[in-house]
């Protein structure tokens, strides 16, 4: 069954993450991914069709909207996994499916036909917009996460830096390709996903209220260069 969940998105300084790690790194555990030096690298490649649907609706701030993307976590791409991202009016769910490494290469390629013998469902939708969209792989979007939960509430809160974009190339498993920065003067987003509320000691440790919330789209902003 699919769980609709709330998600905030702000922009903050290199001062503000570096203020809110410490705050959160002493009021929450980190994420079961994150590595010795207390982030991980995570890598995306989004699909789009050729009118580019995708970006246009979240500039136009189309209430519904669907992402399709191939999401890995490290260099050696151990995880791989298909996904769709829904959002309709500020709350959205995510639906995935592990891809070997040879179905990802092929899917890539183009060579979409396997998707169709897969039993989960955002195999088949894939599929479908492949088919009967012009839908392929548009931009790889690429940055370090932070990652802080609060296991009772089923809170996640994310800080991501070093924003960078693979300009005019899909060649998402290369990870010498050279990436281009795409976010300025070292700013960061901060995200913040929770199920029905969010619980007051961790708005306190964010201090929202002092915060602009904002329509932020690491895929919108990567696609400024291509």
């Amino acid at each position: 069954m699919v769980q609709f969940r709330h998600e905030i998105k702000m922009g903050i300084s290199a001062f503000d993450r570096v203020m809110l790690s410490s705050r959160l790194s002493h009021g929450l555990k980190r994420d079961g991914h994150t590595g010795p030096n207390g982030s991980y690298v995570v890598r995306s490649i989004y699909f789009d069709d050729d009118n580019d649907t995708a970006v246009k609706e979240k500039l136009a701030g189309v209430k519904y909207r669907e992402k399709f993307r191939i999401r890995t976590y490290d260099s050696f791409a151990s995880v791989i996994k298909l996904e769709k991202k829904v959002k309709n009016n500020g709350v959205g769910y995510k639906e995935s499916a592990r891809l070997t490494r040879e179905e990802c290469q092929s899917l890539l390629r183009g060579n979409y036909d396997f998707l169709i013998e897969r039993s989960e469902a955002v195999c088949k939708q894939l599929y479908i917009k492949m088919r009967t969209g012009l839908f392929k792989p548009k931009t790889i979007v690429q940055y370090n996460r932070e990652a802080y939960v609060w296991n009772p509430g089923r809170v996640r809160i994310t800080i991501d830096s070093n924003l960078k974009t693979g300009i005019a190339s899909i060649d998402f498993l290369n990870f010498e390709l050279p990436l281009t920065s795409a976010m300025d003067n070292g700013n960061s987003i901060l995200e913040i996903k929770y199920d029905s509320f969010l619980p007051a000691h961790i708005s306190n440790l964010i201090k929202l209220d002092s915060r602009q919330k904002g329509a932020f789209s690491k895929y919108v902003l990567c696609r400024r260069y291509r």
